[in-house]
């Protein structure tokens, strides 16, 4: 059947609507790697798998191969669709051969017979990870890798067993199978990190953890919660692996990433506080409780820490706050840069600077009114290097001319009017004798000759 497409009536263009998603069909990705079994006719991928005929030659890339019956196993996918029940009795008969390369090759076909009818071939693989043939095992691991995303729950108790596997070879195919279903089943994941991150094993627990940063980025409370206790796991490996998830964290939950940035910005490992220093350098630092902990993290042992909470106190606290604490943490500081750039942040030029640096906290001066009703401003009265007002220094337009004092003449007051008449320069004159005691009768006689009129006494 056609598929339905909308078009516009007046065009006849199909319409869109949103993001044009490329349809996929689920067995074009999912096929299997290409050899000389694709040679085969399709007619004569029946009777060389079930062993009636024994071998064929085909041509090849180019070239003539001898195909045999466990060619013919590994070309069953190509006629699961039209011949769906002889090829999954054909592959369960291979499941079962004595033969290893048959079991082999049935393995190897066994994940795209799966979609077309599942039943009991996923019965055959949880035997055949413990087959005593090792290619065989080997085999099973890797049809596990690539079912287990595709049928989490058929193959949930195969993979619970693999995943707790001492052969390394299987336990490493279990895992790489686990970090593939975090793409398409998290949900899944988590419930296998849930068991595993509980095990004695600080290995199997650390493999587990490694498993977190790729979920990290989905927003699940149960993932969370293995992430906050793996950051208490008392190995140092399992909690290094949970650190790295803060950085994904605090841009996707960041009330999250704060929340165990104070376990993980704290702890006695260097392993785990590197990617802890590296999310709080990428988070929004403001509020009370990340201004407890950037002060907290002032007084931590390790300098780098101290050193970036350092840099952040002047963001989050204002001069006179950021004054205190800087001359708090002086106290106790020994880092010689460090010191130097406290001294920078409690250093305070409104009472330390010099004289330009205090006077830009002054008010400025009001402006000065003359005598004669000229305002001038109050820097007008500066003294420049001669010691003369600035505004005295600099030429004025005729009508604007001020008079300046004569540092020769005395400190010497306003001038009279005109029928004022100056003091008697006589009486500067007298000289003082402490001998004599007609001070008094001398100044008065000398008061009458000015004022013309005798004195009272």
């Amino acid at each position: 059947m056609k598929e339905y497409i909308a078009r516009d009536p007046r065009t006849g263009f199909p319409l869109r609507a949103g993001a044009v998603r490329s349809r996929i069909d689920v067995d074009e990705a999912y096929r299997p790697s290409p050899g000389q079994w694709d040679a085969i006719k399709n007619f004569d991928i029946l009777p060389l798998a079930t062993g009636a005929k024994s071998a064929l030659e085909v041509n090849w890339v180019g070239h003539p191969h001898l195909v045999s019956q466990a060619d013919g196993i590994k070309a069953l996918p190509r006629i699961s669709k039209r011949n769906p029940v002889e090829a999954h009795e054909a592959l369960i008969s291979a499941l079962s051969e004595l033969k290893p390369e048959l079991r082999t090759a049935g393995l190897f076909a066994l994940p795209y017979l799966a979609l077309t009818n599942p039943e009991d071939l996923f019965e055959h693989l949880a035997e055949l990870v413990d087959d005593i043939d090792t290619n065989v095992r080997v085999a099973a691991s890797e049809c596990l890798k690539i079912v287990a995303p595709v049928f989490p729950s058929a193959t949930e108790h195969i993979l619970r067993e693999e995943l707790r596997s001492d052969v390394h070879s299987r336990n490493t195919a279990a895992f790489a199978a686990l970090k593939e279903m975090c793409k398409v089943w998290p949900e899944v994941v988590v419930i296998h990190l849930d068991e595993l991150l509980r095990m004695d094993d600080p290995s199997l627990r650390a493999k587990a953890a490694a498993m977190l940063p790729p979920l990290s980025r989905r927003k699940s409370a149960a993932v969370w919660d293995l992430i906050g206790w793996s950051l208490q796991d008392e190995n140092d490996e399992v909690r290094a692996q949970a650190a790295r998830t803060l950085t994904t964290l605090a841009n996707k939950a960041p009330s999250i990433a704060r929340v165990l940035l104070e376990v993980a910005l704290f702890d006695e490992s260097d392993k785990v506080r590197r990617p802890a220093l590296r999310a709080m350098n990428s988070m929004d630092m403001s509020g009370y409780r990340m201004n407890k902990l950037c002060i907290d993290g002032a007084h931590h042992s390790d300098v780098e820490i101290r050193r970036a909470c350092i840099k952040m106190i002047p963001k989050l606290f204002i001069e006179s706050e950021m004054r205190i604490q800087a001359n708090e943490l002086l106290r106790q500081e020994t880092d010689s840069q460090l010191i130097e750039l406290l001294n920078d942040m409690a250093f305070d030029p409104e009472l330390e600077g010099g004289e330009q640096e205090k006077n830009r906290y002054l008010a400025p001066a009001p402006p000065v009114t003359l005598a004669d009703g000229t305002v001038l401003p109050a820097s007008a009265f500066d003294l420049d290097e001669s010691g003369q007002p600035l505004f005295a220094s600099q030429p004025q337009p005729a009508d604007q001319m001020l008079p300046v004092p004569d540092r020769d003449a005395g400190e010497a007051g306003p001038a009279r009017a005109d029928n004022a008449q100056a003091p008697n320069k006589e009486l500067d004159d007298i000289e003082f004798d402490p001998a004599r005691d007609d001070y008094d009768e001398e100044f008065d006689a000398e008061l009458d000759d000015v004022d013309g009129e005798p004195s009272d006494d």
